[in-house]
């Protein structure tokens, strides 16, 4: 019964929820009528029945035709929206008018007029703001026969009064002003508060989406524009702004800013434009025209090709020139790999023997994100010139691709010792450059090839390198010498490579959960651990399958597949009703791929309710190794509502200052500064200061590697609240925990794990 009258009165939720103006109108239409024919009915049928017996007919008809009309007036509602608003309007004026003209006690006509004065009300509501102003220009009118009239004025000498008319009119007047009225004034206002709701929380979606696509567009790899339809410069990211020359490009136009030979005035509507920059004609930038949005702007890419136009118009000068470019790199004018191994070759004999040297520079990635694309092949471009600059004339150097130089040398005569001579070249890499965007201290890895034969083997010598390469550190040992087992080893870590990588297209490796706990031993949530198990059918270490991703370049491959794994296993957890957070290990530079991090803006953006339930881990050491770019997309996320973590922390060079502007919840105390605890007295007291910093920072703390009972009691007593460790449980599989902790809530027991 109920459910009907919400269809009949349009009080549904698909009804409340409902944006149309007409909708609303109607159902608040519908209440007034509703109610107002359900309340009078028992005056229309008492009335009746006195003039029945008064024999005065002509009352029985006048009632009758109100409440036909009202009626009628209920039936159009859902026909003739308009037609029904004009029957109330005329039901309202002309019971007013009735008991004006035909009720013959004057102090009870009045009420007629009063009765008149809702009429506005009703205009307001259904009708437009011209119409709600001329019925309240109508209404002086009975306000003036109230204000000056002195006796009824008994038109035609009808009466409709009756003994209970006093009740009537009183009756009718309190129904209709404090139930009809406001109930469709609810109405409207029930329905204004919802849109006003549905619009806040659109207006949140919009602001959170333009802070994710205004940071997208900022982090674009590609200098890009937001233009109006007449060209003029809405938005432009860092680095369209370092290729334009300008410190704020808004509200410039791009026809002012760019020279092109196209004769139209809208060229940037085009695809392969080529254009020069008018303020610096020898910068030559490729204009590709990506999209128009929904408001009519139109999204522009810029691309410097000015590398390619003069290394274009250098090999078009002369075949001789073309021949002698095909070998050289055009951005550094050092030779490439193939061409350098060729002088080699034309070298002759060394007496004394030779050495090679791959020279890596390390975290371009990471500057590149911070300054740009552009700054990078800058940084690389002088780093060339110093570098060949310093080197002795009779050394050979190159670039043999990306970040990597490489150079060989005959043995000095005067020299005795290889290792030294190797130590000699690194002290003549160039300490600092000396940049546009200011000077930077660059980082090097260098791997080592000795030969002691007169005519070596240039190919052999660079695998040997490549080999030694691996094995260098920046920071703890940046120059490696090859040694005869590092190509085995090398060979070695090839084949796994290989086996993961079909393992990965596979989806064979798995995620084992490993709980984080109370010192009760109280499940709080899980940490995601990779695992693999080889063709040999041993497991091999998370570690060394992360380092050879990063080393190989598939860390975002593999991260993306730790990602899509951990949001199954929420959506098991979900399927079982156990509601754990899980954590998952990050590297830094999968943050900084735009696909894996856009994966992360994806969750959040589409799937909010992930974010309660999936929290990020990163190793003190990824955060140092990237620093800002890395920082910045920390921020973001961490506003979106990600829960970061810091993780080993103490194994790496954080300082509290850069802790400090972490975006960090927590940290994670590696495990091994609990091996020795708590026996070791200094370990202890380093414990004590780490939990003292955390609580000072406001960051949560959990202390790994607990492994016996005595450490957990101790770390307890010192006011440890969150642990992980072997000695409450070792990383386990899926199935595992979903048994137990089905099990367990079940019996409505706690989660309480111990080995």
């Amino acid at each position: 019964m109920l459910s009907r009258i919400k269809q009949l009165l349009l009080l549904t939720e698909d009804d409340l929820g409902s944006t149309s103006v007409n909708h609303l109108q109607q159902s608040t239409l519908r209440i007034i009528l509703s109610s107002g024919l359900l309340l009078v009915l028992s005056i229309a049928v008492h009335s009746s029945w006195q003039a029945y017996q008064a024999n005065a007919w002509y009352i029985i008809g006048i009632t009758s035709g109100f409440y036909l009309t009202l009626l009628l007036a209920l039936y159009f509602s859902a026909k003739s929206l308009a037609l029904s608003k004009i029957l109330l309007l005329f039901t309202v004026f002309g019971a007013g008018l009735c008991m004006l003209l035909f009720i013959d006690n004057f102090e009870l006509s009045k009420l007629g007029v009063i009765f008149v004065y809702t009429a506005p009300v009703i205009a307001m509501l259904f009708f437009s703001r011209t119409m709600t102003i001329i019925v309240m220009l109508l209404n002086i009118i009975p306000y003036l026969f109230l204000m000056f009239g002195s006796g009824p004025i008994s038109l035609f000498n009808i009466s409709i009064t009756l003994p209970s008319t006093p009740a009537y009119l009183h009756s009718l007047l309190f129904l209709f002003f404090n139930l009809c009225i406001p109930l469709a004034v609810m109405r409207v206002i029930s329905t204004l508060k919802r849109n006003a709701v549905a619009l806040q929380q659109q207006n949140a979606v919009i602001s959170q989406s333009n802070t994710l696509y205004q940071d997208i567009f900022n982090h674009h790899s590609k200098a890009t524009l937001l233009l109006s339809s007449d060209g003029e410069i809405l938005k432009a990211n860092g680095k369209a702004q370092t290729l334009l020359g300008l410190a704020e490009a808004e509200h410039l136009n791009i026809n002012t800013l760019l020279d092109t030979a196209s004769s139209q005035n809208r060229f940037w509507l085009g695809h392969e434009i080529e254009c020069l920059l008018a303020a610096n004609t020898t910068t030559h930038i490729l204009l590709n025209h990506l999209c128009r949005t929904q408001q009519q702007h139109h999204l522009v890419q810029l691309d410097d090709i000015t590398p390619l136009k003069q290394l274009h118009q250098k090999l078009t000068s002369s075949k001789q020139k073309h021949s002698l470019w095909r070998n050289y790199d055009p951005l550094t004018s050092l030779p490439e790999h193939s061409f350098f191994l060729q002088l080699i070759k034309q070298y002759g004999e060394c007496k004394t023997g030779s050495l090679m040297i791959i020279v890596r520079l390390c975290h371009i990635k990471a500057f590149n994100h911070a300054h740009s694309y552009h700054a990078g092949d800058e940084l690389l471009a002088v780093f060339a010139r110093e570098f060949r600059d310093a080197l002795p004339d009779n050394v050979l150097s190159a670039r043999l691709r990306g970040v990597k130089f490489i150079l060989w040398s005959p043995l000095p005569e005067h020299s005795t010792s290889f290792s030294e001579a190797a130590y000699d070249i690194q002290r003549l890499l160039p300490k600092a450059l000396q940049l546009s965007s200011g000077n930077l201290q660059p980082v090097y890895e260098l791997g080592v090839s000795i030969s002691s034969h007169p005519t070596p083997s240039p190919e052999l010598m660079l695998e040997q390198c490549e080999a030694a390469l691996e094995s260098a550190d920046a920071y703890t040992r940046p120059l490696a010498f090859y040694q005869a087992d590092i190509l085995d080893i090398r060979n070695l870590q090839l084949r796994l490579l290989a086996d993961f990588k079909k393992a990965l297209v596979c989806d064979a490796p798995q995620l084992w959960l490993q709980p984080k706990v109370q010192p009760d031993g109280t499940i709080v949530s899980f940490e995601a651990l990779l695992r693999w198990q080889s063709p040999d059918g041993n497991y091999v270490a998370p570690d060394t399958l992360v380092a050879l991703a990063e080393q190989y370049g598939f860390i975002v491959q593999l991260s993306l597949c730790v990602l899509s794994k951990a949001l199954g296993i929420i959506d098991q957890f979900r399927q079982h009703n156990i509601a754990y957070p899980i954590a998952i290990n990050l590297t830094g530079s999968d943050l900084l791929s735009d696909e894996f991090y856009n994966a992360l803006i994806d969750i959040a953006t589409h799937q909010p309710h992930m974010l309660q339930m999936l929290s990020l881990e990163l190793t003190e050491n990824s955060v140092i190794r990237h620093q800002q770019p890395l920082f910045n997309k920390l921020l973001v996320l961490a506003r979106l509502g990600y829960e970061i973590a810091l993780d080993d922390f103490g194994t790496g060079q954080a300082s509290l200052s850069t802790l400090s502007q972490l975006p960090v919840s927590s940290i994670k105390l590696d495990k091994t500064f609990l091996q020795n605890i708590p026996e070791n007295q200094r370990q202890t007291q380093l414990v004590q200061s780490v939990m003292q910093m955390a609580k000072t920072l406001k960051l949560g703390l959990i202390l790994e590697g607990v492994e016996t009972d005595i450490q957990r009691r101790f770390l307890h007593s010192l006011g440890a609240q969150l642990m992980q460790g072997y000695y409450f449980s070792k990383p386990k599989p899926v199935a595992h925990w979903l048994t137990q902790l089905g099990q367990h809530h079940a019996n409505a027991m706690p989660q309480l794990v111990t080995e």
